[in-house]
């Protein structure tokens, strides 16, 4: 079993299976942040249900690290066997080609993202935690300080919409791969699954950037 679940085919099933969960968490987090729009009032009452119910929400965390270490690792860990394995070539292979140039976008893009995420947990998800709050800044507020690492503030605003660009690509490439993994190809019926992956790789990241960008122009403020 443990031979399975760490050859290349298991690996790549439990990188698609991590990932799928990773879009889902996405799809909830956006949710909440959609709430900035309603005001302070109704976002400030979210954050402040999910503090009463924080065990759940800890629970849930630790959850969710664990499949993030799992979908790293296993990137990590296929991308070396696949250089390790693949020979050297002496003449030009388009699709060869293709296939590196994927590999090397989609470990770059991935660095971009873990940094996006370490400072995302550094500044706004830390703040949160400790109550680091001014007198009188809700939850509300502490989101658009124009300090580093806030959306308030524009570098940190375009590092996020890069970042969640990246996103966006990542999860497409992830979702075409993991149609491939499971043996959907193009022209299958099931291929439509890739479309449906629109949602999470296009209107999700999509709304996210939505909600930076209104910051920025002062919609949510």
């Amino acid at each position: 079993m443990m031979k399975i679940l760490f050859s290349t085919i298991g690996q790549k099933i439990q990188i698609a299976l991590s990932g799928l969960l990773l879009s889902v968490f996405l799809l909830f987090h956006l949710i909440n942040n959609l709430a900035l729009f309603s005001g302070p009032d109704v976002f400030n009452s979210m954050v402040g249900f999910l503090e009463n119910i924080k065990p759940i929400i800890r629970i849930m965390e630790c959850g969710l690290l664990l499949v993030l270490l799992l979908h790293i690792i296993n990137a990590l860990s296929l991308n070396y066997k696949n250089q390790k394995a693949t020979p050297l070539q002496y003449s030009y292979d388009a699709q060869s080609e293709i296939t590196t140039l994927n590999s090397r976008t989609m470990a770059v893009s991935g660095s971009i993202i873990l940094i996006f995420f370490i400072i995302h947990l550094s500044y706004m998800w830390y703040t949160y935690q400790i109550h680091d709050f001014l007198p009188g800044e809700t939850y509300y507020d502490v989101i658009l300080r124009t300090k580093l690492g806030f959306l308030g503030h524009s570098p940190t605003a375009c590092f996020y919409i890069l970042s969640i660009i990246l996103i966006g690509v990542h999860i497409k490439h992830g979702f075409q791969s993991s149609l491939k993994t499971f043996g959907i190809f193009s022209g299958s019926k099931l291929y439509i699954l890739n479309y449906f992956g629109f949602v999470f790789w296009g209107i999700i990241p999509g709304l996210f950037i939505v909600i930076v960008v209104a910051i920025q122009l002062g919609i949510i403020r």
